[in-house]
This record gives C-alpha cells, structure tokens and sequence, in this order.
C-alpha cells in the first residue's frame, strides 16, 4: 500500500512543478500581452474612437482618458496580481476576467464594431493556453455579463447600435460557449498529456531504483562467487596433486569430450602420451572388435546430453591388448550452468572381471534391460506388507532416491511418497485391482527427495510367483509425467487467452466498423459546416450595416435624403437586393442545416444501432426508396460535385416502400458510393458517372451501386469483404467487411461484380423485407424529423 501511494505522490509532485512552471511561461507572456493591449487601446482611443462616436470630424475625446485610465488599471492590475500570486489558482481566473474586460474596452473604444469582436475569441485562445478549462468559464461569464449589461444600458458601446437589444447578447455568448466547447476538451487533453509524462518519468525513476538495487545485489553476489572462486581453486590444486599420483587414469576433456589433459597413470594403464591422443572423442577411450557398443552408445549419448555417466567396458591399450575398464565420466559446469567440460577416471579392473565374467555378464544385461526402460520398475508383496522387493535405478532420476532407500530392512515404499491429497484414490485403484487380479492405471503426485511435486503415471498388474502356491506381488512400473501435465496445463492457459484473444479481437472489429461508418458521415458534417461557416463570413449583413449608418447620419433629414441626394433615391432598391439577398443566403443555410442535422441523427443512430446489438433487439421503421437514395446523395454531395462525377438515380417504382433498418442501410450505402467515387478518381475519366438504382422483386428489395472507374480484378473479387483487405493505396480494409456484417445483420447479403480491371464494378445490396404498400399515414414521425424540428426551434440559431 505504502509502495503504491509513493509514487502516485510522485507523480503528482512532478505534474504540479511542471504545471506551475508552464504557467508562470504563460505569466510572463500575459503581463506583455496587458502593455500591449494597453498601448493598442490608447491609439484606438486617439486615432480611431473620434471616427467612430463623433463622425466625419476628428477631435480628441474622453475615451481617450478611458483607454489611459481604465486599461492602465486593467494592465496594471493583473500585472500586479501576477507578480503577487504568480503560482495561486485565483491568478489564472484574475487574468481571464482582465483579459475579457479588455476586450469590452476595446469593443466600446471601436464603437461596438463586429470586427473587434473577434478579440474575445482571440482573448479565449490565448486564455487556452493555461491548459486550465475553468478559466474559460468565468471568461464565458464575465462576457456574457458585460454584453447584456451594456446591450441594454448602452447598446451603442456594446453592437454599434442605438436601439436597446436585450437580447443579442445571447447570440454573442452562443457563438463564445461554441468556442469554448472545442478549447475545453483540448486544454483537458493537453493537461492529461502533463499528468502521463509525469507518469512515464515516475515509472522510469522507479525502474532506474530497481535497477539500482539489483546491481547491488548483483555485486555482492559477485563478491561471495570471487571468494568462493578461491576456495575452489585452492581445492583444485589439491586435486591436481591427487590426479597426478593416483593409480587410476584422469583425463580432462572439452565440452564435446575430446581429451585436453591425461595424468601419469592414465600412461601407465594404456601407455598412450599426451602427444599421441590429445583431442581423441569419448574422452580417450580406445575401442575394439570386444568393446560392448550399447555402452559405448551410452557413453556417447551421456556426452551428447551433457550428462554423467559409469560404467565397466572393454578398452584397448596402446599395444593393442583388451583390458576391462571401469570408467566414471563426469561433466564439470560453467558459472552459467552449461558443461564446459568431462573429467573421467578410468580403473583398470580387468583382474576382478576375470573372477565375475559371468556373473558380472548375466547381471549386466539384466541391469541394461531394466535401467534402460524410460520408468522404474518395481515389486511389491499383494499383502499388506509395504517393503518392496526390487526396485530398478531409475526410481532416483524420479523421486531422488536410490533403490537401496527402498529395499533395505524398514526401507521407503512408494505409498509413502504419494500427495496425502491422493493417497486415499491411489489405494482404492490397486486395491480394486489386486482383488480382481486386472492390470491398473493411476496418475498420482508424490513428494521427490527435495521436496518437489511431481506426478507420475503407474501401470501394474497383480502376478502369482508359484503356481502351486498363493504367493502373490505386484509388477509395476513408474513414469515420471509431470512435463505431460504441466504442458497440458499450458495448454488450457493458452486456449483461455486464445479464447480471450479472439473475443477482443471480436469487439476491436466492431469498434473499427462504427468508427469507418461515423467517419464517413462525418465527411460529410464538416462539408455541411463549411458551407454555413462560408454563407456566415460572406453574408449581406455588411451591407445592410453600411445602409444603417448612412440613415443615421442623415436622421433628422431622412426625407430630404430620400427625395433629392442621388445616394438617397437609390437606397430602397439598394434596400431590396440586399433583403433578398439574405434571403437567399437564409434558404441555403437552413437548407445545410437540414443536412448537417440528419448527418448527426445518423451518426447517433449508428452508435444506437451498436448499443442496440448488444440487446438483440430490431430497429426497423418504414422506409421509401426514394427517401434512402435521397440522403445516401446529400451525405456524398459535395465530395461528388468537387469531382465532377454524375450521379444517375434510377427508380423502377417512385412509391416503393418497405420495412427495414433505415440506418445500417444509409451505413451501406454512404460506403458504396464514398468507394465509387474513390474508384473514379483513381481511375481519372473523363466522364465520371455513378448509377444509383432501387427495384423490387416478390421477396427483396434491391439497392444498387455502380460505376465506370477502375474495377477489380477476378481473382480479388472473393475477398474483397475480408476484414483488413483493400485495393486502395491508403486503405485500411474495414468499410467493405462492416458494410457485408451490417448487410447480414439486417437479414440481408452484399454482393460484387466487376468485368475487371478499367470496367467499372457494381455493388448490390440486398434485403428480405416487406414490401407491401402503405399508406402516408402509415410512417411515423422518425428521429430525424424529431430533433430537425428541435434545432430550428432554438432561438438564435439561423440568425
């Protein structure tokens, strides 16, 4: 617990320094940016204010004073804050309210003209950078604030108008929350992005600590290996000295057994030098037509595994004599737990085989025959006697036993060595098996020498000694399984994240199809959005601006104006071209806000469709032909008109109604006619064309989609659903595949054709629906009309 929460504190030590250190980068730049504002007002004061309030004639005015005076003490206030409280939340909110109220100056200084509006945007920008959304809230405030109390007190200062507006302020701060709606949510990413480096420098502090430690660990480790390096060698060269002198013959090989080293008694045996053997295999031993090859084999097979081994062989001597040798080969290891070397010791014993030839012969191939059996072998009495009879070597590569342990007076048993856990089973299986004189299996754990777990496999069967007697025991046989049953643990682990895998792989999948479907409408509300944001900066409003000014400079005489000034007579025309300009400007805007609101009722209802899915539920509604081929054009309208493609609708019957999920189909089709149009492109035309068609037949209702661009291969054409296949440069293989799994969700299917590549392809989606006709009254209000007629019914929206 202590461990977790010391760096979390960390963490967030580091997030504050580094936070508190971007914001006083942000202070330094704020205090310049007041002087600025301060000398700006100050020439719009003396140069600009007099145009703007007085008229056509310039003099001196008093707001000149109020640049001086007020934005000196707006400047010199926040800089005195800053210096202040230069790391204090409250600064950043100090600055904000200054900043915004310099922007009231400013606007009131320039006569409330819509251009110096702008610096309250401009003001929110700057206020971003602090990272801190919460100051651009009480920004919002103070200008909201300002703009209502002076649109009623004093409009002129505010809008440039004379007549009271109690209500344009609301506009204004629409226009600043829609700004602040895109700075909030960047200055809380840009400060999480802080936090994370903070995060990833604590993680790298903790990781170097770790490290640190290690290595000191590592040192003493190293420290206590020197010492005993010491120890070791000075028993070495105790042993060189026994080598030296011993009867028997040593011999020091590499790691592939080839003689490096013999002492003097190894020449006194086989009368071989050093010269004459160094680098001879098997670690010197020499061969002949009486050497048993099984334990040669073994001896070989030993060095191959890097193992020890003994054994009696025939070997040769220099004179060619055979001589029986006992031979004991053992690997000597590395610090890094690999041999590195053989040492053998050779004893001459031929005078003692001489005497047991053929006893020694009978038993070894008895031994060779059970020690070369993979388990260990062993009898038992069928009695409640326990000691076991014979049990073969290869019981200590198992429980690290020798069979001595076992076959001595008041020896082990195997029961002994069983999991308490299995004992009671293990019983009852040879129990069963003794009485009904039946072989047996049973896969058991035991407790080996060490302490260790393992589990075995034992195989065994009931026998009678003596015909003519009830003598009877147990033959059993011993395997040591437990890398079987730890691989098949393994492999349980393994089908459990593999199920896991695919699982995540399933949602990733899903993921990817709502994102390609949300991106490609929302192409198409960006294309929408430019186009109001275009209409709204190039609107008549500038106009209609110039025509207000000019009737209030000639107020008091407007009749007179009207009558006789040339400038006069041609103001109603003048009037009317621009009302019916903005009209027209009007129609278009609410025109795109139709679209940019159906774009994004699509895009709710794709991710509803989604959450709809995980419920099993259906989201059908009556649907028309028409309707569908209609938003699936005004989704990819301006994409297609910034290529000059041709669009060709074809409707076998105008009236065509049916049943269906109105939105995985637009998904569908938005896709297939943003790919057509894809194909034109790439294939460079010169009469690009697309042919939207619907029909109907006695089941389905039938979509089409089909262009004259670049085509598609034969042999593409069976994967061209697959997930993550594409034709496309820059594509990423996802449309296709959630367009065919939308197409199956609905009941439907999603097929392709092409006659290859520069003939074009044609897309036909296909739906089991109902097509039986309905009455208009028959369609329900959809959502789409629901929240259209919501948008336009806010105020202030299509102003």
């Amino acid at each position: 617990m202590v461990e977790t929460r010391k760096p979390i504190n960390h963490t967030n030590r580091l997030f504050k320094e580094r936070y508190e250190k971007e914001c006083l980068r942000v202070n330094v730049f704020m205090k310049w940016l007041m002087v600025s504002q301060w000398f700006a007002g100050i020439c719009f004061a003396v140069f600009y204010s007099p145009w703007t309030w007085i008229g056509n004639h310039y003099e001196v005015h008093v707001h000149v004073w109020a640049a001086i005076l007020l934005g000196g003490s707006l400047s010199g206030f926040a800089w005195l804050w800053i210096k202040r409280y230069p790391k204090a939340v409250h600064t950043r909110h100090v600055i904000a309210t200054t900043q915004m109220l310099w922007s009231a100056l400013l606007i009131h200084l320039t006569g409330g003209r819509v251009e110096t509006h702008f610096h309250v945007f401009g003001s929110l920008a700057i206020l971003s950078i602090y990272r801190d959304w919460k100051i651009l809230i009480t920004a919002t405030v103070v200008v909201a604030i300002d703009h209502f109390v002076r649109g009623v007190l004093y409009p002129l200062s505010a809008f440039g108008i004379v007549t009271e507006s109690p209500f344009r302020w609301i506009e204004h701060a629409i226009w600043i929350l829609f700004e602040v709606a895109f700075l909030a949510p960047g200055c809380r990413r840009l400060r999480n992005d802080i936090r994370e480096l903070c995060v990833r420098q604590t993680e790298i502090e903790e990781a170097k600590r770790t490290v640190d430690l290690k290595v000191e660990e590592r040192t003493r480790d190293l420290v206590q290996a020197n010492e005993l390096l010491a120890q070791k060698t000075a028993e070495a060269q105790k042993l060189a000295l026994v080598a030296r002198y011993t009867d028997n013959a040593v011999t020091i090989t590499d790691a592939n057994a080839q003689v490096e080293w013999i002492n003097e008694g190894f020449t006194r045996i086989t009368g071989f030098q050093l010269a004459e053997i160094q680098g001879w295999p098997n670690s010197g031993f020499n061969a002949g037509e009486k050497t048993c090859q099984q334990t040669l084999a073994e001896l070989r097979r030993a060095i191959d595994n890097r193992k020890g081994y003994n054994a009696e062989i025939i070997s040769y001597r220099k004179t060619g004599e055979p001589y029986w040798l006992a031979i004991e080969l053992r690997p000597i290891t590395g610090k890094d737990g690999q041999v590195e070397r053989f040492i053998t010791i050779q004893r001459d014993i031929s005078k003692r085989k001489a005497i047991e030839l053929s006893l020694a012969e009978a038993e070894q191939r008895l031994r060779s025959l059970v020690n070369n059996v993979p388990g260990a072998f062993f009898r038992r009495p069928s009695g409640h006697d326990s000691r076991l009879l014979f049990i073969s070597n290869s019981i200590e590569s198992i429980a690290g036993y020798t069979p001595a342990d076992f076959c001595k007076q008041e020896g082990l048993s195997i029961a002994s060595l069983i999991h308490p856990d299995d004992i009671k089973r293990v019983n009852r299986v040879t129990y069963d098996a003794i009485k009904s004189h039946e072989p047996y299996e049973v896969e058991y754990r035991i407790i080996d020498r060490d302490h260790n777990e393992k589990w075995v496999w034992e195989r065994g069967q009931c026998v009678n000694m003596d015909s003519d007697s009830n003598s009877m025991v147990v033959d059993s046989m011993i395997f040591d399984i437990t890398d079987r049953v730890a691989a098949e643990q393994q492999n349980r682990i393994l089908q459990a994240e593999i199920v896991d895998a695919s699982r995540q792989a399933g949602m990733a999948e899903v993921a990817t199809g709502v994102l390609h479907n949300v991106g490609n409408i929302l192409n198409s509300v960006n294309v929408s959005a430019s186009i109001i944001q275009r209409h709204y900066t190039k609107n008549a409003l500038a106009h209609l601006e110039k025509v207000t000014d000019l009737v209030s400079q000639y107020e008091s005489t407007f009749q007179d104006f009207v009558q006789t000034d040339e400038r006069g007579k041609l103001l109603p025309k003048y009037l009317a071209t621009v009302s019916k300009k903005l009209r027209t400007q009007q129609e278009s805007v609410e025109k795109e806000f139709e679209d940019l609101t159906k774009n994004v009722e699509h895009i709710k209802e794709i991710i509803a469709v989604q959450q709809t899915m995980a419920k099993s539920s259906e989201l059908r509604q009556q649907l028309r032909a028409s309707e569908i081929l209609r938003d699936v054009m005004t989704a990819n309208k301006e994409s297609l008109k910034s290529h000059a493609i041709e669009v060709e609708q074809q409707l076998d019957d105008p009236n065509l109604a049916f049943q269906s999920d109105k939105h995985r189909i637009l998904q569908i089709l938005i896709n297939l006619v943003r790919n057509a149009k894809d194909a034109l492109v790439e294939a460079n035309l010169g009469e690009p064309k697309i042919v939207l068609r619907s029909w109907a037949d006695s089941a389905n209702v039938h979509f089409s989609v089909a262009d004259n661009g670049i085509g598609i291969e034969q042999d593409k054409l069976d994967q061209i659903f697959q997930h993550g296949f594409t034709t496309k440069k820059d594509g990423h293989g996802f449309g296709l595949h959630s367009s065919a799994n939308a197409a199956t969700e609905i009941g439907g299917h999603l097929s392709v054709n092409s006659a290859g590549i520069r003939q074009g392809a044609e897309f036909v989606l296909t739906i089991p629906v109902d097509t039986s006709p309905q009455s208009p009254g028959d369609f329900q209000q959809t959502p789409d009309d629901t929240n259209q007629q919501s948008i336009l019914s806010v105020p202030g929206v299509l102003k």
